[in-house]
């Protein structure tokens, strides 16, 4: 099978080389509360000039809760978004859309008081739908969903900080036509949500140790099982606290009627994988929750964090706290309208507690 791929640019090297799950960076870390919002528009107006595809709260557990830092990173049209401390960048998939095509991944480097600079890229002609994205530490690889019919696959990048020209960096996992988004990973497992009107999670086994075709490191992959989540109509991103054993993730019905939208959050989430269902412990949903079409959730997995955060591309920003259940009121909102259409988020949310979930 033929595929292509252009340069993938190194990031800034790391601090401390790190192979086991538990490693600790070098130093001390200190608190950082960082949310990262992915825009999607690109050229909305007839200037010619590239609209503002990345915004940052930069203290999101703040009482003052606004976007206010902004960067133009080289994506045409923000995408699905992910930032890992142990990258030290910010990885942003273009939005790709039928008007605007860039099947590119774009870095973001993240200098020591937080600054950011454009840094490489990842390209393919197979990242045309990119719908959740996961890095894993231990082995240094990341994992990029994407969603595209039977182009649809896993695919994994290894040591993306490697600036050899002369390995392959892509195993291409073809899935076949699986409607999926968002990814979480932690114990060898990739979690992804499976969209339409039975909904669920995939469960993916073994990515990283599973052999390919040597010859265009291409093989299938499967499920190893789809757990079933009853009325899941609509499931988007998800966010994975493995210090609270938590997962929350997205779903909408029609996307137009708010307080529709639903943030579904499984607690003891572990506890669950191995069977064929699971139902959540908590939603969050109703008229006073103004969620609408809910695409994306981050959660502060410090040991102190207590709010999750979710984009909703009816432009707005929204912050709950970690308890929340049902019919419960934003802490705080964002209203985007002047900026454009969140449609991902990811959350740099670090002190000693976190290390073991890097």
């Amino acid at each position: 099978m033929k595929y292509c791929f252009f340069a993938f640019v190194a990031m800034i090297v790391l601090a401390a080389s790190c192979s086991e799950d538990e490693t600790e960076p070098t130093g001390r870390i200190n608190s950082v509360s960082r949310l990262y919002v992915s825009f999607e528009e690109y050229e909305s107006s007839d200037d010619g000039i590239a609209d503002t595809n990345m915004r940052i709260v930069k203290k999101a557990d703040s009482t003052v809760f606004n976007l206010d830092t902004a960067h133009l990173s080289m994506a045409r049209g923000g995408g699905i978004i992910l930032f890992n401390p142990f990258l030290k960048s910010v990885i942003q998939a273009s939005a790709n859309t039928d008007v605007q095509r860039d099947s590119a991944i774009y870095v973001t480097q993240v200098q020591l008081q937080g600054q950011l600079s454009n840094g490489g890229m990842m390209a393919s002609s197979l990242l045309r739908k990119v719908r959740g994205m996961a890095y894993h530490r231990a082995s240094d690889a990341l994992f990029v969903v994407n969603a595209d019919a039977d182009r649809s696959g896993i695919f994994v990048v290894d040591r993306p900080n490697s600036v050899s020209q002369n390995r392959k960096p892509w195993k291409q996992f073809f899935t076949g036509n699986l409607p999926m988004w968002g990814a979480a990973y932690r114990d060898n497992r990739l979690f992804v949500a499976k969209q339409g009107t039975e909904g669920g999670i995939y469960v993916f086994e073994s990515i990283v140790t599973r052999p390919v075709n040597v010859v265009d490191s291409t093989a299938s992959l499967a499920p190893a099982r789809t757990l079933a989540i009853e009325n899941a109509r609509n499931l988007h991103g998800m966010a994975y606290d493995t210090v609270r054993n938590m997962l929350a993730i997205t779903d909408y019905t029609d996307g137009t009627t708010p307080g529709t939208g639903r943030i579904l959050i499984f607690e003891n989430f572990n506890g669950m994988i191995n069977g064929t269902s699971i139902t959540p412990t908590r939603i969050i949903t109703g008229a006073a929750t103004l969620l609408t079409q809910p695409v994306d959730v981050a959660i502060d997995t410090r040991a102190t964090g207590q709010y999750l955060y979710v984009a909703d591309r009816s432009k707005k920003v929204l912050r709950f706290l970690i308890s929340d259940n049902g019919n419960a009121t934003p802490d705080r909102i964002i209203d985007t309208e002047e900026y454009g259409t969140p449609v991902a988020l990811s959350l740099d949310s670090r002190d000693e507690s976190t290390i073991p979930q890097f």
